[in-house]
C-alpha cells in the first residue's frame, strides 16, 4: 500500500506541473493575440489617421474643380504636400485631377503630361458608375506618371453643376512607401504584418514571407464584418497552425492582419515546460524509488521479525516446534478438549541407540540423521491443530488433540514403520538400521490431571517400548486420576537407564 501510495502521489507531481504548463501556454497564446491586436490597432490608426489627412485633401481639390470652369489644382494643397504638411514625399506617388474624359486635367507637378488617360482603371469606372461612392481605395496598379511604380490610388468623385460626373480627384500612394510604413513597427515577435484591401488584395507587408504587395489573397470571411479573428486550427499544436488578428483601418476599406510568430511565441515556453518538466519527472521518479524502497524495507524488517519470532518457538536444528512452543501449545489444546469433552493424545518419539550412532558416525551426521527423521515424522502431520515439537536431544512428542486411543496407536505404528523404511544403516541397532520406539497416552478432561500427566504417561509408555526391546510402541489410556503418574513410576523403575 505504501508503494502504491507513494507512485500515486509522484504522479501527481508531473501531473500538476502538466496542468500548469498547459495553463501557461495558454497565457502564452493569449499574450501573443494581445499583442497582435495592439499591433494592428496601432498600425490601423496610423494609417486611418493618414488617410484621413489625404482624404481632406481630396476634398478639397473637389471642392475647388466643381468651383472653377476650368479644372486646376489648388495651390494651398499643392503647398501642404511640397512643404511637408502631410506624409512624406517617400509615401506619395502623384496627385491630379482627372476630366470626365479619363485624361489628366490638372497635375500636382505641372511638367507631367497631362495627356495620360486614366479612363480605364477600376477608380474611374466606379466613381462614374457610382454618384454617392465618397472616398474610394483603388486595386494596386503600375503608375502611368512614375515609369510605373506600383501605386494605389485614394480618390473622390467630381460633380458638375447638375450633379453629373465631371472627373477625379486622385492621390496615389507609393505601395512600397506604404509597406516602409509598417515595417517601421516593431516585429520581432511577429510572423508578419500585412494590410490588406477588403477585396483580398496585399498592400503592405513586413517581412513579406508569403504575398507580397499587388497580390491576391483569400481574406477570411470574418474580416470584412470588421472582427477579431483567430483561425480554426489548433494552436500550437502543429507549426502549420495559424493565429492572429485584424483590425479594420478606420475610414478605409482596408484591414491590418497581424499573425505572431510560433517560434517567438513558444520558444520561452518552451524552456520553461523542459525545465520544470525534468524537474517534476526527476521528483517522481526520486519518489517512486524512494516508496518503493521504503517498501522493501518494511518487508525486510518484517521477515526478519517473522524469522526471529520463529526462532523463538522452533528448533534450530530441525526446525519443528520447540519444548517452549510445545507447552503452550498442551496448555491451548487442552483447554479445548475440556470444553469439548474430546479425547487428548500424545505421541513420545525416541531414536534408538543414538548416542551409540554419535559416537561412531560423528555429531555431524547425527544431526543429519535427526534433521531426516523429525522431517519423517512432521510429515504424519495432518490437521492444523496437531504439532510435532523436539522435546530434547533425539526426543520428540506429538499433540494430537481430538484423536482417541485407537487413531494415536495407529499414527504411532506408522511412524515407527516409516522411520524403519527410510533404511539408514546403524551399526549399534539390532536391525542394522535406525528405528524409533514410540510411547502413546490418550486422556480425556475429568479423568486425569492435564496435558502434562498425558504427556508424562506418553513419555513412560515410551519407556516400556524401549524395556521390551526397541523399534516398537506401547500406549496406554488413562482412565483416573493419577493412574498414569503410579504407571509411570513403575515403569520408569523397571526401565533403569534406558537409552
Amino acid at each position: 500500500m505504501v508503494g502504491i501510495v507513494g507512485t500515486v502521489i509522484a504522479l501527481a507531481i508531473p501531473a500538476s506541473v502538466g496542468m500548469l504548463l498547459r495553463a501557461d501556454r495558454q497565457a502564452h497564446y493569449d499574450h501573443a493575440l494581445e499583442r497582435a491586436e495592439s499591433v494592428a490597432s496601432v498600425v490601423a490608426v496610423s494609417l486611418g489617421s493618414n488617410i484621413a489627412i489625404y482624404d481632406a485633401l481630396l476634398k478639397e481639390m473637389v471642392r475647388e474643380a466643381e468651383n472653377s470652369q476650368t479644372p486646376l489644382f489648388p495651390e494651398r494643397v499643392r503647398d501642404r504636400v511640397r512643404f511637408g504638411q502631410t506624409l512624406s514625399s517617400d509615401f506619395l506617388d502623384d496627385a491630379y485631377v482627372v476630366n470626365k474624359a479619363g485624361q489628366i486635367a490638372a497635375p500636382l507637378d505641372p511638367v507631367h503630361d497631362t495627356f495620360v488617360n486614366v479612363a480605364d482603371r477600376d477608380y474611374f469606372r466606379s466613381h462614374e458608375a457610382n454618384p454617392s461612392l465618397g472616398l474610394y481605395i483603388s486595386q494596386p496598379y503600375a503608375s502611368r506618371t512614375h515609369g510605373g511604380m506600383l501605386s494605389v490610388a485614394l480618390t473622390r468623385r467630381i460633380a458638375a453643376n447638375d450633379h453629373s460626373f465631371a472627373g477625379v480627384a486622385v492621390i496615389a500612394l507609393r505601395l512600397d512607401g506604404l509597406g516602409a510604413q509598417v515595417s517601421a513597427v516593431d516585429s520581432t515577435d511577429l510572423k508578419s504584418i500585412d494590410v490588406v484591401e477588403e477585396k483580398g488584395t496585399v498592400l503592405a507587408c513586413s517581412p513579406c514571407a508569403g504575398a507580397r504587395p499587388g497580390t491576391l489573397v483569400k481574406l477570411p470571411g470574418e474580416a470584412t464584418r470588421d472582427q477579431n479573428l483567430t483561425a480554426a486550427l489548433s494552436f500550437p499544436e502543429a507549426a502549420r497552425a495559424t493565429a492572429y488578428r485584424s483590425v479594420r483601418v478606420p475610414g478605409a476599406s482596408m484591414y491590418v492582419v497581424v499573425t505572431p510568430s510560433t517560434q517567438a511565441l513558444m520558444s520561452h515556453w518552451y524552456r520553461h515546460a523542459v525545465m520544470f518538466g525534468s524537474i517534476a519527472a526527476v521528483c517522481a521518479a526520486t519518489l517512486i524509488v524512494g516508496a518503493w524502497l521504503l517498501v522493501a524495507a518494511i518487508r525486510m524488517r518484517a521477515t526478519t521479525a517473522a524469522h526471529v519470532a520463529s526462532l523463538s518457538v522452533s528448533d534450530g536444528l530441525t526446525g519443528l516446534s520447540n519444548r517452549r512452543s510445545l507447552e503452550a501449545k498442551l496448555a491451548s489444546e487442552w483447554r479445548r478438549a475440556k470444553r469439548s469433552g474430546s479425547p487428548f493424545s500424545v505421541l513420545f518419539v525416541d531414536i534408538d541407540h543414538f548416542k551409540h550412532f554419535n559416537d561412531n558416525c560423528g555429531h555431524s551426521i547425527g544431526d543429519d540423521v535427526l534433521r531426516v527423521v523429525a522431517k519423517n515424522i512432521g510429515g504424519h502431520i495432518r490437521r492444523d491443530a496437531d504439532m510435532v515439537a523436539r522435546y530434547g536431544g533425539e526426543e520428540f512428542a506429538v499433540v494430537l488433540p481430538d484423536t482417541d486411543a485407537a487413531s494415536a496407536a495407529a499414527m504411532a505404528e506408522q511412524i515407527r514403520r516409516d522411520v524403519e523404511r527410510l533404511r539408514i544403516a546403524h551399526a549399534g541397532s539390532a536391525t542394522g538400521l535406525v528405528t524409533v520406539s514410540v510411547g502413546a497416552a490418550t486422556g480425556v478432561a475429568g479423568e486425569c490431571d492435564g496435558a502434562e500427566a498425558v504427556l508424562k504417561a506418553a513419555e513412560e509408555q515410551l519407556f516400556i517400548a524401549k524395556q521390551g526391546g526397541r523399534n516398537r510402541i506401547s500406549t496406554v489410556v488413562l482412565s483416573k486420576p493419577n493412574a498414569a503418574d503410579a504407571a509411570g513410576h513403575e515403569a520408569g523403575n523397571e526401565a533403569g537407564n534406558v537409552s
